[in-house]
This record gives structure tokens, sequence and C-alpha cells, in this order.
């Protein structure tokens, strides 16, 4: 075949990758609604529109009600609430997908090279799917929008008259929508200082003339970024509105650091436990064929791109939420990097041939084609059991039934309950988006105007159940609530039984998703009188089997109520949700843990050691199943069997200190002195402050109080006797 028709077979190849390929961006970025803050967004949203104004101060929450409040978010707060109303959360993931697809496309424009169609759909998918974490219709997909607009703008048409409008208009729009509108300045600010260093210092010739602009364009340049900083003034707070988010940023570090400590999009995504591992590994690709397209074109550097790509970087480095701009800024250096390599300079010279390289190219696309469309597919499959339908939910369109606690929050609203309420972190946009102003929150996700003083204190609630501190916060702002959420994460049991410990406090609503106290006041007594839970009296829902059918489905929210109601003191209660669950589910290992952990603290070493034993069948590789079985052993006397899953326990965890006191005070009752005193000693290394259980176990080396049978245990002679 001719050399002519391999090339359009290459060409119409790379056209249908991409097609193929913002198919998938249009399906991917579908995803169900599961953001927590979009509540607020949505709820603020409203009030703007009702107002008619931008309040300067806060008016959600009970703690900190007339703080001042920057909103630098208020357009896209206004935005997505006249969306809802028109056309319902399924608008608003249309919504999303077009500004991701238009983000996209900008990009294509930018990179495009009919020469490497594969590397522009490669870099493409590599930044999608380190985009995929951040679809959750936040006001960040209107940033980076922005922000490629803003480079599109500069890398191609800077020395049109409209640009200077188009930068204009769009920076007032990004400063009244995210907290990174900063970035606008700073890329103009990055290519004055390109264009400087270009003009100004010695460096190689290549380096000072890739990319150069004329010295009209240079100028132009310098006129925009005075222009763009005016911009960030037009805001409902002007100058303080403009530097609020810049003065947030540079105050990260010192007391703000525990924010990074417990938000997870404010991580680093890099560090000694996972750099080898692959978490973020399209992130790492992109940080690796970036580096090395710099190495590949060491002598013909864009100096303005590699500023970027430095700059970027290190915002990466710094926070888990700030992986796309990178991603974005990857992708353009690997395009601007590639332009100056050639097919005929990477590649053997027998390899060089025009018709190679194109079947080359078809293999590359066909390849990804393929890769893509598995992707796609597999994506189609993602979805879970809806417990009120019994059905199968798709993680496409819709709202999430897995984030939000959807049920107690109908509970409060079907109620009618009221007042200043107590709640988690991962629950306070929720609780503002559904039921304000009938509800104050305690605390939501604007951690910048909360401050980290107060996250603090709000730990220590949350955490350790401090019930002193929350006294002063239930006097100060008269609290009357509190909602603890378990469908985002298990509520901290030392909260759970603070508030149970409290007489005047009453469980209200107890189920999977949440746990409601109302405090005995007036307003709330007919409610408390009405809906009070009984733990002594409590009696499962379950599932209906018939229904059910044969479905295999994991029945967490069972065990959800199993374990808060053990963390209370119902004991019984736990029980009877454990065995719905197993009904649903005879393999399921979490139901089994529960009832070994009960019938432990009960002393029936038999019946924990029976299901601890059937749980770590199912779940072999569970922590915490090996150690109470390791116990059951060890307190029924097997101590062979008990040092057995001990020495299991230390190889799935060698540095728990827990794990290695165990072994030393089962080789202790074993009569194996030697091999105790070896392992307490290592022991002793990884938590030396532990000086209760190392002094217990010298005590039976040195006493010998307990007389062990290695070799038969009491429930063996049992079971014999029997």
């Amino acid at each position: 075949m001719s050399e002519r028709f391999w090339q359009r077979l290459s060409l119409t190849l790379g056209w249908l990758s991409i097609g193929v390929l913002f198919s998938l961006i249009t399906f991917s970025s579908s995803i169900e609604i599961k953001d927590l803050d979009l509540w607020l967004h949505l709820r603020m949203g409203e009030w703007i529109s009702r107002h008619g104004f931008v309040p300067s101060y806060d008016v959600l929450s009970c703690t900190i009600a007339g703080k001042p409040w920057v909103n630098h978010e208020w357009l896209f707060q206004v935005l997505v609430f006249k969306v809802y109303k028109a056309f319902g959360f399924d608008g608003l993931i249309s919504m999303q997908s077009a500004v991701v697809a238009v983000t996209f496309l900008v990009l294509l424009f930018l990179g495009y090279n009919r020469n490497r169609q594969w590397l522009v759909v490669f870099a493409l998918l590599m930044v999608l799917i380190v985009y995929q974490s951040r679809f959750t219709i936040r006001p960040d997909i209107f940033s980076l929008l922005y922000f490629v607009l803003d480079i599109y703008i500069l890398a191609l048409h800077i020395n049109k008259r409209w640009a200077v409008y188009a930068l204009f208009i769009l920076q007032i729009l990004w400063t009244n929508m995210h907290g990174y509108f900063f970035f606008g300045p700073l890329l103009i600010g990055l290519g004055v200082l390109s264009e400087f260093i270009k003009r100004r210092l010695p460096l190689p010739y290549e380096w000072n003339t890739v990319g150069r602009l004329t010295d009209d364009e240079y100028k132009s340049l310098q006129k925009i970024f005075p222009i763009l900083i005016l911009a960030c003034c037009i805001n409902p707070l002007t100058f303080k509105g403009a530097w609020y988010p810049v003065g947030v940023f540079f105050h990260l570090a010192g007391e703000n650091k525990i924010f990074f400590e417990h938000i997870l999009e404010l991580q680093r995504p890099i560090t000694a436990v996972n750099i080898w591992t692959d978490r973020y590994m399209h992130y790492k690709i992109l940080i690796i064929l970036s580096t090395v397209s710099f190495v590949f074109n060491r002598r013909k550097i864009d100096i303005s791109s590699l500023l970027v790509w430095l700059i970027f970087l290190g915002f990466s480095l710094a926070a888990v939420r700030n992986l796309i701009y990178f991603a974005t800024a990857a992708y353009l250096v690997l395009m601007v990097n590639a332009i100056s390599l050639s097919w005929e300079g990477l590649v053997p010279f027998r390899f060089s041939s025009s018709r190679f390289k194109y079947i080359t190219g078809i293999a590359c696309k066909a390849a990804l084609i393929w890769w893509i469309f598995n992707f796609g597919l597999e994506m189609t499959f993602n979805g879970y059991f809806d417990f009120d339908t019994y059905s199968r939910k798709s993680e496409f369109f819709g709202v999430s039934k897995r984030v939000y606690p959807y049920k107690a929050v109908d509970f409060l609203l079907h109620q009618g309950i009221k007042g200043n309420f107590f709640n988690d972190f991962n629950s306070g946009a929720y609780l503002i988006g559904r039921t304000y102003p009938n509800i104050k929150v305690f605390i939501d996700g604007r951690t910048e105007v909360y401050g980290a003083a107060f996250f603090e204190t709000y730990q220590k609630i949350w955490q350790e159940g401090n019930a002193k501190v929350f006294a002063q916060f239930e006097r100060k702002y008269d609290i009357t609530g509190a909602f603890l959420n378990d469908a985002h994460q298990e509520i901290p049991p030392a909260v759970l039984k603070m508030f149970h410990s409290f007489k005047n406090w009453s469980i209200v609503y107890l189920d999977d998703d949440a746990v409601i106290f109302l405090k005995q006041t007036p307003a709330n007594k007919p409610f408390i009188d009405r809906l009070a839970v009984n733990l002594k009296k409590w009696e499962p829902a379950g599932m209906d089997l018939f229904k059910l059918g044969t479905k295999r489905i994991d029945p967490f929210p069972l065990t959800s109520r199993a374990r808060i109601l053990e963390t209370l003191g119902a004991p019984d209660a736990a029980i009877k949700e454990c065995r719905e669950a197993l009904a649903v589910a005879p393999d399921y290992a979490a139901a089994y843990k529960i009832l070994g952990r009960i019938y432990q603290s009960r002393k029936d070493y038999r019946h924990a050691f029976e299901y601890f034993r059937l749980g770590g069948v199912y779940a072999p590789g569970d922590v915490a199943m090996r150690s109470g079985l390791a116990l059951a052993y060890e307190n029924l006397k097997n101590y062979q069997g008990a040092i057995g899953q001990y020495q299991r326990w230390v190889e799935s965890a060698p540095k728990d200190p827990h794990a290695l006191l165990g072994l030393a005070r089962v080789y202790a009752l074993a009569g194996q002195d030697r091999k105790a005193l070896d392992i307490l000693q290592q022991a002793q290394k990884l938590a030396p402050e532990d000086k209760v259980d190392v002094q217990k176990i010298r005590d039976i080396i040195k006493n010998k109080k307990i007389k062990p049978n290695p070799a038969v245990g009491q429930f063996e002679q049992k079971k014999k006797a029997n």
C-alpha cells in the first residue's frame, strides 16, 4: 500500500481517538453528585438571590455568626442555584460536563499537532484521569477553565487588541468565583519575568530565542499585568476581597497545618510512605514525562514554560487539590517540548522512514482507542446497592446514596426540629444546604473563616469526647442538638459516649447514617417524649429477604448500627443487628468481628473465639480480627494457638507495639521466658511510654502466677471431654 494510504489512515485514527477521548470526558464528568460543599453553595446562592446582596459576614453558623466572611465564590453560588432551580441536580451535572469538555477543547487547541496526534491524546488522557477526583461541581472546574483560557489567549493571541478585554473580563469572573483567581496575574507575571530573563541574562542562545515575544508584545504583556490586578478588585469587598485569598495562602504554615492533617484535599500527594506506590500514579507519570521532555529538549527550553512548570509543580506537591493545575501545565510543557523534537532524532536511522512512522502512529492510536474504550466500559459498571429500592444505583447522574446522611436529615425536616446543633465537620455544609435556617451548624467546610484554633478545639470534642470543652460551647452558643454523621466516616466512640453520658440529653434518631441527640429543653421536650430511642427495647429493622432474593450484598447498614449500639453500651441490640446481617450475608466478616468483641468483653471466650475464627476465615487480612482471635486463644489458655496468631499479626504489622507486647505476654505465659524478653525489648523500642503492659509481662515472668499448659489448652480439653 502507498505511503499516502498509511498517512491518511494514521490521520483518520488520530481524529477517531480524539472523538473517543471526548466521549470519555463527557461520560466520566457526568458522575453523581457527591460533593459535600455543594449544598452550602446552593443555600448561599439562594440567600444572595433572595436578599439581593453578598453578605460580608457569616449568616449560616451559630458559632461564628456575624464574623467577617469574604465570600469569594458568590458568583458560582448564584450560578449553581439558578441552574439547580431550572434543571435540577441532573442540570448541574450537565453543566459540569459542558465546562469540563470546553476546558479540554481549549487544551486540544493549545497542544494539537497532526504529526503527534497520539501524544496529544495520551497526554490529555493522563490529565483527565488526574482531573477525575475533582468532578464534584465545585468552583474549581470554572477556575481551571479560566486558567487554560488565560494560557490560550497569552500563548496565541497576545498581539490581538481584543485579548486585553477578554483577559480583563475573565479575571473579573474568576475573582468572583474561586480563590485561585490570583493565578491570572501570576501567569502574566511569569510571562513578564521570562521575557526579562531572555533579554537580560546571558543564557544559551536558543533559550533566549525560543518563544520570545516581539517588543510590542512584551510591552502589551507589561500593560496587562496592572489591568488584571485592577480586575481582581472588582468584587463585593474590592481591595479586601482581592487580597484575602492571597493572604490565606501565605498563612497556610504555622497553626493552619492542622487542616492539612485532617482534610484529604489539603494533604501532600507524595510522601515517603506512598512515593513508590501506585497512589496518584498518573500524576507521577506526568511529572516523569514532563521532566524527561525537558531533558530531551534541553538545548531549546522555553523559559516561560519552565517557570510555569516549576511553580505549579510546587503547588501540586503542597496539596492534593492542586494536582490538576500541574497536570495541565505538564501537558502544555510536553506539547511545547515535542515541537522541537523530530522523529528522526529519536529513533535509529533504519526506522526513520515515513511509512514506518505512519504505521507506528497507527499502532499507538489504535492502542489508545482500545485503552480509552475499555476504561470507559469499566466505568459503566460502577455502582452500588440502593437499600431504599433494593436495586442497583449507577454512579452516574443523580445524587449519591452513600455520601450523605440523607435519612437523618429527612428525619429532622419531617419532624420540624430546630435549634443550634453541634455537628461533625463533614456534615456541616449538607446540614446548611437542607435545614437552614431551622438549624444553625457548629462547623462547616469554610476552614479559613473558622480558623485553626477553632478547628483544633472542635477536634477535642469530636475525636476525644472532651465534655468540659463541649460544656463551654454549649453554654456560650446555646447548643440544643447534636448531629453525629456516620455516613461519610465512623463516629468516634469517644464523642458518642460523651453525649450518651449526659443525663439531660436523649437520642431521638439512630441509624446507619447518623445519631441525633437532643438536649432536654422546653422546645425539645415534645420531640424527646415522642421520639426518644430506648436502647433496651431495640429491635432491628432488618431487610426483606424476599425482595433481596439471591443478590450478594454487603449489609453494612446493619453492622454500622451494631457498632454504634455496641459503643453506646447496648450489646444485646448490637448482637441482634449482627445476626440480621449474617442472615443477609453469612460470610460478612464485619458482623463476626463485632460479635467477637462483644463476647470477648463478656469474658465468654469460647464464643468470642468462634466468631473471630469465622471472621478470620472470611477476612484473613483484617488485623483487628487477627488480634481478637489471638486474645481469644490466650484467654482460653491455648498459648500455642495464640502465639501463631500473634506472629501473623506481627508479620502484617511489624511496627505495631501491641502485636509485639501480646506475643511477649503469651511467650511468658507459655514459659518461654527468653523469647518473651527478646520480643519485649523490641516492643519497648517502639512504645517506650507503655510501661504498664511491660511491667505486667515482667511480673508474669518473675512470679509465674499463671501456670501455663502449652500443649493442650482449656478449650481443647473441654472438646475432648465432650
